[in-house]
């Protein structure tokens, strides 16, 4: 019998996170809904995570790949593995409250229409975390290049009471229907992460669906600052951010519209290269902060010149990124 909803976890060995969400996933679970649930992880060496999860959780299956696998492919090979009529893809340092689950697949079963669906979110200190945000395109590129991070537009989700469409919807909770799966693939790994829910939203509405934000439903995210916040990220996942949406602007938009990103590109990096030096000779106390930044935008500026900008150089490939699965 096809159960209510297949949850999809992956974790890179470790319990600290993955304990207390798998215990608020079964503490708040009435059974109204039935679940499965798999943990995928994803990790080179020895490890007695996986022993540990059993004994403590025997109702979780789990899956092992030799190797960090990236958001992207590891959520892909798990919903290979789904069978529900929804999936979840839930990040393992997520905590689900009361109703939750039963909740989701309740609001998933009365729309019909929604193929995708995410929920309000919360810091740990109880405090809103922006959960959705605005399509990438020209014009929110250009504002962007003025205002960081203006694709989340400051929470503008966080009064709503009702549900409603989105343009995107941050990866750490997404309840989508095996239908839109199958109707439309799966997450594009090309992105390994970053930018690869937008990309998923966007060809997911494209095909007739809606993209749902559902805010009387809530989960707390216990790391989910570092996903709006570009000051926190390290070089590598800077221009590699830069340089996929690079990818999402040609793919989704064609190669007029992709060479006068590289102008607004460009343009906001430029800024950012010149706030970040100025930090860096002016206040010594930052300068391990900045100097990674001054790196990373003086390449993302040289990147507005390459031949293909969306192509990801040598130098920021991974190792694990080659083809693996799990047995």
């Amino acid at each position: 019998m096809v159960e209510d909803l297949t949850i999809l976890i992956a974790n890179l060995g470790r319990l600290e996170h993955l304990c207390p969400c798998l215990k608020s996933l079964f503490d708040t679970a009435s059974g109204e809904a039935s679940l499965r649930v798999i943990v995928g992880f994803n990790f080179a060496g020895e490890s007695d995570t996986p022993r540990a999860l059993a004994c403590d959780f025997p109702q979780v299956e789990q899956f092992r790949a030799p190797m960090k696998l990236g958001y992207c492919r590891a959520y892909n090979q798990l919903m290979g593995r789904s069978t529900g009529r929804y999936a979840l893809l839930l990040d393992d340092d997520t905590i689900l409250h009361t109703d939750t689950i039963d909740g989701m697949v309740r609001f998933m079963d009365a729309h019909p229409e929604v193929g995708i669906a995410g929920c309000r979110t919360t810091n740990p200190d109880g405090s809103y975390q922006k959960t959705t945000a605005l399509m990438y395109n020209l014009g929110t590129e250009i504002i962007n290049a003025v205002r960081p991070a203006a694709f989340w537009n400051d929470g503008i989700d966080e009064s709503v009471t009702s549900w409603k469409s989105v343009g995107w919807l941050n990866g750490h909770f997404l309840v989508v229907r095996a239908q839109v799966i199958e109707e439309v693939g799966v997450l594009d790994e090309h992105y390994y992460t970053f930018q690869c829910e937008a990309d998923w939203c966007l060809r997911i509405r494209r095909a007739g669906w809606k993209v749902a934000y559902v805010p009387d439903v809530e989960v707390t995210h216990i790391g989910g600052a570092h996903s709006v916040a570009s000051s926190v990220k390290t070089y590598s996942n800077l221009v590699r951010s830069h340089i996929n949406r690079y990818y999402f602007i040609r793919k989704h938009y064609g190669d007029a519209a992709m060479h006068a990103f590289r102008l607004i590109m460009s343009i906001g990096a430029t800024l950012r290269l010149l706030t970040y030096a100025a930090v860096w000779l002016l206040r010594p106390d930052r300068g391990s902060e900045a100097a990674p930044k001054v790196q990373a935008y003086w390449k993302i500026v040289l990147l507005g010149a390459a031949a293909r900008p969306e192509d990801l150089p040598n130098d920021l490939r991974r190792e694990n990124e080659v083809a693996s699965t799990w047995p």
